[in-house]
């Protein structure tokens, strides 16, 4: 990870490279995040299998110490418009800050367990089967957690539009990513910008 600070008037922005924007953003309070790959684009051939098992439980790209496990889709497969993640959260994992992006739509699908929802409009359990949508913009604040002794797994949909920005406002942070954080830059390539605001009160 490369990180380098800028003076931004009232504001600082710290700029990091080939690090998810989730990830950086939990990692605040949470002990660890192990991100386990970092995906180039697939290979130009027909050999190119573009099939995966999503009731697979092996690889896991990203682990979270005592809240979940993430498994994704749409680096591997090279997926430029969707994101597709299989989100496991482990039993008893805590609340954290609710997000909302500029840029990307969410939807989630319960495939098992009873997780928690917690939006501006209050907190609700979700069941096997449920779906969940969160549009862009401050209709979209939304985070989960697992307060039940049994997992939980989700499958996770988005789309991707660049520049994208996610914001924290209980945290008053925001970062903005002008291309994919999880993906490596090639030799010589534009690494566009990667950074973290801090938000004001009137934001």
């Amino acid at each position: 990870m490369n990180a380098g600070h800028e003076s931004t008037g009232s504001r600082s922005a710290v700029q990091f490279y080939e690090v998810p924007l989730h990830t950086l953003e939990r990692h605040s309070w949470h002990a660890r995040t192990t991100q386990h790959h970092l995906y180039a684009d697939p290979p130009d051939s027909e050999e190119w299998m573009r099939r995966l098992n999503f009731l697979q439980d092996d690889p896991w790209d990203e682990e979270n110490d005592a809240v979940n496990r993430v498994r994704w889709f749409g680096h591997p497969l090279g997926a430029d418009q969707l994101g597709a993640s299989l989100i496991e959260y482990l039993p008893r994992s805590p609340d954290s800050p609710m997000h909302m992006h500029y840029g990307v739509e969410e939807m989630f699908f319960v495939l098992s367990g009873t997780p928690t929802v917690r939006t501006p409009d209050g907190e609700e359990e979700l069941s096997p089967g449920d779906v969940v949508y969160f549009p862009e913009g401050p209709d979209g604040l939304h985070t989960f957690s697992n307060p039940t002794d049994e997992p939980v797994r989700m499958l996770g949909i988005s789309t991707k539009r660049f520049p994208d920005v996610v914001a924290y406002p209980e945290r008053r942070v925001a970062w903005v990513a002008t291309r994919h954080p999880e993906r490596p830059v090639p030799e010589g390539g534009d690494r566009g910008v990667i950074a973290r605001f801090e938000l004001t009160p009137d934001d």
